[in-house]
């Protein structure tokens, strides 16, 4: 067990030591900062970056965007979800339409919503359109997994259908209901940046991004785009966490 748990510690680090290794190989093969910049040319224009006041505004900005967006999102989908498992008719009707934004190309929806709406909205609302047919999927996986001999058990001893929902069924799937918000938000800030760099969003993550390919600032790039994955991988791994102990205690 002890062993088990050092590998799982110690192949993440040499995983991205191995990646980083191969970057800094890459970058000397191509020796052109404007096609891939050094590591170290990178980890100064991090620091550069982040001692800018408008870095961490535009910061603010991408994360509240996103914070608003995945909540409500999925919110809806878990509504969506529950209503789906609860009633066969219904997900006749909501299962296609999920389908259907799944479906959506994300670029074109972009562009439509740029002419209905603004760019702070724009990217709001392609994120949601994104992100919901995925929490959607696993709010409702979830809810089919859990063991109906328990919860006829529960209704055999008096239990109503409100009572079945939130003592059993939502503790049971509280886990992986934690496990899909971290990886949702994590894709739901990822889809927020694309859509900024699409929409032009002002003083934003993604118009940093836009403004630095303008100007052929690759290594500022690189080091948005690791400041990126750090908050998903950062946010995923809390919440994988909280799901972890949270089906331990239950």
């Amino acid at each position: 067990m002890c062993k088990k748990r050092w590998l799982n510690l110690i192949l993440p680090v040499v995983s991205v030591l191995a990646l980083i290794a191969l970057w800094a190989v890459a970058s000397l093969a191509v020796d052109s900062e404007f096609i891939l910049p050094s590591v170290s040319q990178t980890v100064n224009s991090l620091f550069s970056v982040m001692g800018k006041g408008a870095f961490w505004v535009a910061l603010f900005n991408t994360l509240l965007r996103s914070l608003i967006a995945f909540i409500i999102s999925f919110i809806i989908a878990f509504i969506l979800a529950v209503i789906s498992y609860k009633s066969t008719m219904l997900d006749g009707v909501i299962s296609p339409l999920i389908s259907i934004m799944r479906a959506l190309p994300t670029i074109a929806v972009v562009l439509l919503l740029l002419f209905w709406t603004n760019s702070l909205v724009a990217p709001v609302i392609v994120t949601m359109l994104v992100v919901l047919p995925t929490s959607y999927t696993s709010v409702k996986s979830a809810l089919l997994g859990v063991d109906k001999t328990v919860c006829e058990a529960a209704r055999v001893d008096g239990a109503d259908e409100r009572a079945v929902f939130t003592k059993i069924e939502l503790p049971l799937i509280a886990p992986s209901i934690l496990s899909a918000v971290g990886s949702g938000f994590s894709l739901n800030f990822k889809l927020m940046v694309a859509a900024e760099v699409i929409a032009q969003t002002a003083k934003s993550i993604g118009y940093m991004l836009n403004t630095a390919k303008v100007y052929f600032e690759t290594a500022q790039m690189l080091a948005i785009v690791c400041v990126a994955v750090l908050i998903g991988l950062i946010v995923e791994s809390v919440f994988n966490l909280l799901s972890r102990k949270f089906g331990e205690w239950k």
